[in-house]
């Protein structure tokens, strides 16, 4: 005889009940988990902005470079901020 009831529950209310039903030991450690990887992914974007910003301050010394342009002194930027 074949079972007739059926639940609706999406993957992640599945997933939530499964993860409520574990140890505090298990969830703790799940949670933590969770924690270390949007921490991780905060700094996987952090690089990815540094390094695109590096790019085209690089691409804009070259440019500046190869037309004879003279690029503005970081340091005047930074009295800038300072004011």
């Amino acid at each position: 005889m074949a079972n007739t009831s059926t639940v609706d529950m999406n993957s992640v209310d599945a997933l939530w009940t499964l993860i409520q039903n574990q140890t505090k030991s298990v969830k703790t450690a799940l949670y933590r988990r969770i924690i270390e990887a949007e921490e991780k992914q905060k700094t996987l974007q952090q690089q990815k902005y540094v390094r695109q910003s590096l790019g085209r301050a690089f691409e804009e010394l070259k440019e500046a470079q190869a037309s004879g342009r003279e690029l503005p002194d970081a340091r005047s930027l930074f009295k800038m901020m300072d004011e």
